[in-house]
C-alpha cells in the first residue's frame, strides 16, 4: 500500500516556525510522526512546472533519532547556462533545526537532468532535511522532478564497536563478550562528515582461532584518474592490528560487494580523506569465524549447491564432484599447492555432469591455475571454439539440453550446437559479481590463470552424447598455487601496498620484472608498484622486452583501459611521462635521479598478457659509454642529467641484438595466446602471437594479431579503431626527428660562407644544437 505523505502550503511564519530563504517561500513539509516513507513531487509534475517560482520550500522533519533519506526518482530542470542554475534544487542537509536563510550554506545544488547531478540519493546528518526549489521567468517544457523520502533510525549506521578516548573516529572492535559479527562505517555515513584530513582506524581483535573476514558493500572515495598510491583519499586493510603490518586490500575509487579475510586473528583498517561529502565514505561489515568451521580441502561441499552443483543434466549419471579447497586446511595446515581432476581421472569421464571447484584464499593471496592435462570432448577436429554456435540461452533453460535450443528438433542433425563441447569455464569475483576469466575446451594448450581476488571458481561440465557417441577423454588434470607474489618472482614486496615490489640497487644492480601472472593474463582490478631505489650518482634504466596492455592511448579511464605509467616521485603523477597500453610499448625509460617507479592499473573489464622488462641502475658519476641509450648525441644525455634534474630523458631505444628476444614469451608458451580473445566476453576473436623472430625489433604484437586487436574496439563501448594506428605513425615520426635533431652536431656546410658565419655567432650564444639548422636556414634565406 503506498503511503501519501501530509502536505502543506503556509505562509512564511508559519513554515515550521523558523526563518525562510525568502518571505515569499511556500513551505511543503513532510513530518515522520504522520508517515515515515512518501513521495514528493514538484508541481504539476509529469507535465512541464510553472516559472517563476521564486521560492518553494519543502522540509522533511524526523524524530530526534532519525535521519532523512532523499531518493531523486526522476529530475528534469532546465539546463545549467554558463554553470549558472537559473531553475534549481538546493538542498540543505546539515540543519539543527527547520530554518534556512539567506546565509545558510547549501549543500548541494541541482540542475539540468539526472544524468547532471552528482546523486540522487541524499542523506540528513541529523533529523532535519530542507531543500528549495526555484524557476525563473522563461517558460520551458521541463518536467521537474519527483522523489521518495524515508526517515531512518541514526543507529542503522552506528558503528559496533568501542571509539577509542580523544578521538573522532579510531574503533576497537573485539570479539570478547561484543557480536561475532556487525558492521562499521565512515564517519558521518551516508551523510557527510565536516571533519579536514580525516584519518579513521578500525582495529579489528580476535581470538587466537579466530579470523576476520570483512565484507565492504559500499565504497565511494573521490577516484582520481591515477593510481591509488597518488590518491589523497583512500582505504588500506592491513593483515595484522599494526600500520606496520602488511597491506592486503586497497580502494580509492567505488567498489562493491569485496570480501577480504585475514590470515591471523587480528586486522586493521585505515581510512585517510581529505573531506567527506554526502554519499561518499563506505558502508562495511565485520564477522570473527573459528578456523575448526572450515571444512578440509579434501572433502565435497555437502551442502545444496543453488546454482546448481553436481547437476543432473539428462541422463542418469549423477556424480557428487564439487570439492572447495581453502589455503588453510582443517587442521590449520596451509595447503599451498596441489591437483585436482575430472572425475576418474585419467580414465574417462562420465557424460552429463557438472562439477564445481572452489578455491578460497586469505590476506594477499591470489590462486593461480595451469592444467598439466586437458583433454575433454569436442564433436569437431577442425574449431577451437568453446562457445556454441546456437542460442547461449539454451545451455540456461533447459538443464543443457538441446531442447532447449528454439532452433532445434528432434530430427535436426546439427553437427555442432550448445551442448556437443564439453567445457572448463573459470570466474572470478569482482566487484562481488561472477565474471569470466577464461574456459577452455578440446585439448586446449593451457596458459595460468590468475584470480583477482582471494576466491576462484573452476566450473566443468560434459554433455550428453550426440547420436549415440561415447566419451573416451580422460579429462584434465589442473595445478593450483596460492601465491602471495601474484606471480612476480623478482623483488622484494612491500608491506605497505597489496601489490607493490622493491628493488634496491645496494642487493642487485640489474633484474628483470614483470606483470602479474606473467607469461598468462594479468588478473583484472589489480594495481601493482614497481619501486627501485638506486645511490645518489645513480640513475634507473626500464627497457621493456614484451608488452602487451589491453588498451587505447592515451590510456584514460574514459577508454576503460590498463596502462603502464611511470613516475620520478613516489607518491605523485609525473605529469611529464605518458601512460602506455595497447602494443604502444614504452620507449626506454631513465630516471632523473635515484629513484624511479613503475606502475601497472588493470580494471575490471578486460585483460591482456601484460608485459616483460629489464632494469639496470646506472652509475652517472663516469658516465659509461655502454649504458647510453644511443652512440651519438644521447651519449651526451646523462652529463646532463646532473644539471637538468626537471627534465624527461625519455629515449626510444629498441633492443639491438637477439639476446633481447630471449625475454619474449616462448614460442610453446606464448604461441598459445592465440587463444586469448575469443574466451573474453565482449570481444571480437582476435588473436596475438609474439614476435618470434630478432627481426622484430620493436617486440610490437605482430602484424597478424595486434594490427587485428584494432577490430575488437569496435565491441568495446565505441572506442576508435583508428587510434593505435595514429600512435604508431607518431612513434615513428617522433624517432626520425630525435635522430636528425638529437644525434650529432648541425650540419654548417654550405655554399655560401656568410651563413656558415652566422651558425658560428649563434653557436658562440650557446644556441642549442637542435635549433641550429632552422637558425642557419633562416638566416640563408634573409640574406639570399
Amino acid at each position: 500500500m503506498r503511503l501519501v505523505p501530509i502536505v502543506l502550503v503556509i505562509s512564511a511564519l508559519e513554515c515550521m516556525r523558523g526563518v525562510t530563504v525568502s518571505p515569499a517561500c511556500k513551505c511543503i513539509s513532510y513530518e515522520s510522526s504522520h508517515t515515515k516513507v512518501g513521495y514528493f513531487t514538484s508541481p504539476n509534475f509529469s507535465q512541464p512546472y510553472p516559472d517563476g517560482i521564486h521560492c518553494l520550500l519543502y522540509t522533511f522533519v524526523g524524530e530526534k533519532d532519525e535521519m532523512v533519506e532523499l531518493t531523486l526518482l526522476e529530475f528534469d530542470l532546465q539546463a545549467p547556462f554558463h554553470d549558472s542554475c537559473d531553475d534549481a534544487v538546493t538542498m540543505y542537509l546539515d540543519l539543527k533545526q527547520p530554518a534556512v536563510n539567506e546565509y545558510t550554506k547549501p549543500d548541494a545544488v541541482l540542475c539540468g537532468s539526472i544524468y547532471n547531478i552528482p546523486s540522487v540519493h541524499y542523506y540528513s546528518t541529523k533529523n532535519i532535511l530542507m531543500f528549495e526549489f526555484k524557476s525563473d521567468d522563461i517558460r520551458s517544457n521541463n518536467t521537474g522532478f519527483q522523489g521518495e523520502f524515508k526517515f531512518l533510525k541514526q543507529d542503522l549506521f552506528s558503528t559496533n564497536g568501542d571509539l577509542v578516548s580523544n578521538t573522532n573516529c579510531d574503533y576497537i572492535i573485539d570479539s570478547k563478550g561484543k557480536l561475532r559479527r556487525g558492521k562499521f562505517f565512515s564517519p558521518g555515513y551516508p551523510s557527510f562528515n565536516k571533519m579536514k584530513s580525516i584519518h579513521c582506524k578500525y582495529t579489528f581483535a580476535g581470538s587466537h582461532n579466530q579470523r576476520v573476514k570483512l565484507y565492504f558493500k559500499k565504497v565511494t572515495l573521490k577516484g582520481t584518474e591515477s593510481s591509488c598510491i597518488s590518491s589523497r583519499d583512500k582505504i588500506l586493510v592491513h593483515d595484522g592490528d599494526s600500520i606496520e603490518s602488511a597491506v592486503i586490500a586497497e580502494y580509492c575509487d567505488t567498489e562493491s560487494l569485496v570480501e577480504v579475510f585475514s590470515t591471523g586473528s587480528n586486522m586493521l583498517v585505515q581510512l585517510f580523506a581529505k573531506t567527506i561529502k554526502s554519499t561518499e565514505g563506505f558502508e562495511a561489515s565485520y564477522e570473527f569465524i573459528d578456523d575448526s568451521i572450515y571444512p578440509s580441502s579434501e572433502l565435497s561441499s555437502t551442502e545444496p549447491d543453488r546454482e546448481g552443483g553436481s547437476t543432473d543434466l539428462g541422463s542418469p549419471s549423477v556424480v557428487d564432484c564439487d570439492r572447495i579447497i581453502r589455503s588453510v586446511n582443517q587442521a590449520g595446515q596451509p595447503t599451498v599447492s596441489g591437483n585436482f581432476t575430472s572425475p576418474n581421472y585419467p580414465n574417462p569421464y562420465p557424460a552429463n555432469i557438472q562439477c564445481r571447484y572452489t578455491f578460497i584464499g586469505k590476506g594477499r593471496e591470489r590462486v593461480q591455475i595451469k592444467f598439466a592435462d586437458f583433454d575433454l570432448y569436442h564433436p569437431t577436429k577442425e574449431s577451437e571454439e568453446c562457445r556454441c554456435q546456437c542460442d547461449l540461452n539454451a545451455r540456461v533453460t533447459d538443464k543443457y539440453s538441446r531442447s532447449g535450443d528454439p532452433e532445434f528438433s528432434s530430427s535436426d542433425t546439427h553437427p555442432f550446437c550448445c551442448v556437443d563441447v564439453d567445457i572448463v569455464e573459470i570466474s572470478t569475483i569482482i566487484n562481488g559479481e561472477s565474471a569470466d576469466v577464461d574456459d577452455f575446451c578440446g585439448k586446449a594448450e593451457s596458459q595460468m590463470v590468475m584470480s583477482s581476488g582471494a576466491k576462484l571458481t573452476v566450473t566443468f561440465m560434459s554433455f550428453g552424447a550426440l547420436n549415440g557417441a561415447t566419451r573416451d577423454n580422460r579429462g584434465f588434470l589442473g595445478q593450483y598455487n596460492f601465491v602471495t607474489n601474484f606471480g612476480i618472482e623478482t623483488g622484494e614486496m612491500a608491506n605497505d601496498s597489496a601489490c607493490g615490489f622493491i628493488y634496491n640497487s645496494s642487493v642487485t644492480k640489474s633484474g628483470t620484472f614483470n606483470s602479474p601472472n606473467y607469461p598468462g593474463r594479468y588478473p583484472r582490478n589489480t594495481e601493482c608498484h614497481f619501486m627501485f631505489y638506486g645511490f645518489p650518482e645513480e640513475q634507473v634504466r626500464i627497457a621493456f622486452t614484451y608488452f602487451d596492455i589491453e588498451g587505447i592511448y592515451p590510456c584514460l579511464g574514459n577508454t576503460e583501459s590498463d596502462y603502464v605509467e611511470f613516475s620520478n616521485f613516489r607518491a605523485s603523477v609525473d605529469r611529464k611521462l605518458p601512460r602506455y597500453c595497447g602494443g604502444n610499448k614504452p620507449r626506454v625509460q631513465i630516471s632523473d635521479g635515484q629513484f624511479f617507479r613503475v606502475t601497472f592499473k588493470s580494471n575490471s573489464m578486460f585483460d591482456a598478457t601484460g608485459f616483460d622488462a629489464k632494469y639496470q641502475f646506472i652509475d652517472v658519476s663516469n658516465a659509461d659509454e655502454t649504458h647510453a641509450p644511443s652512440s651519438s648525441g644521447r651519449n651526451k644525455e646523462k652529463s646532463r642529467h646532473k644539471h637538468n634534474k626537471g627534465r624527461s630523458t625519455t629515449v626510444q631505444t629498441p633492443p639491438s641484438s637477439a639476446a633481447d628476444e630471449t625475454h619474449a614469451p616462448s614460442s610453446s608458451g606464448r604461441n598459445k595466446e592465440k587463444s586469448r580473445h575469443k574466451h573474453t566476453r565482449g570481444r571480437s576473436t582476435t588473436v596475438q602471437t609474439p614476435p618470434s623472430s630478432a627481426a622484430d625489433e620493436t617486440h610490437a604484437p605482430s602484424s597478424s594479431g595486434r594490427n587485428k586487436e584494432k577490430s575488437r574496439h569496435k565491441h568495446n563501448k565505441g572506442r576508435s579503431t583508428t587510434v593505435q594506428s595514429n600512435i604508431n605513425n607518431q612513434q615513428a615520426s617522433d624517432s626520425s626527428a630525435k635522430t636528425s635533431g638529437g644525434g650529432g652536431s648541425p650540419s654548417s656546410t654550405s655554399s655560401n660562407g656568410i651563413c656558415l658565419s652566422c651558425t658560428c655567432i649563434f653557436m658562440c650564444m650557446q644556441v642549442s644544437w637542435c635549433f641550429l639548422p632552422l637558425v642557419s636556414s633562416y638566416w640563408q634565406l634573409v640574406l639570399l
